[in-house]
């Protein structure tokens, strides 16, 4: 099965260790995500990393 996640998810999952998280991770290869969402990550990168505590890679 193939999941189309958006950025709101995909940022979401990334700030906080949540199940939703768990799943991205799991499911990676069968997740879709439109192309703009990659450049929405990096505009938020270092909020991500702050409230994440997660290294940048």
């Amino acid at each position: 099965m193939k999941l189309v996640i958006d950025a709101n998810v995909v940022i979401s999952a990334l700030i906080a260790d949540s199940k939703t998280r768990e799943l991205i991770v799991t499911l990676e290869p069968d997740l879709l995500t439109p192309a703009f969402v990659h450049d929405e990550v990096e505009n938020y990168e270092d909020l991500i990393v702050e409230k994440s505590g997660l290294e940048p890679d």
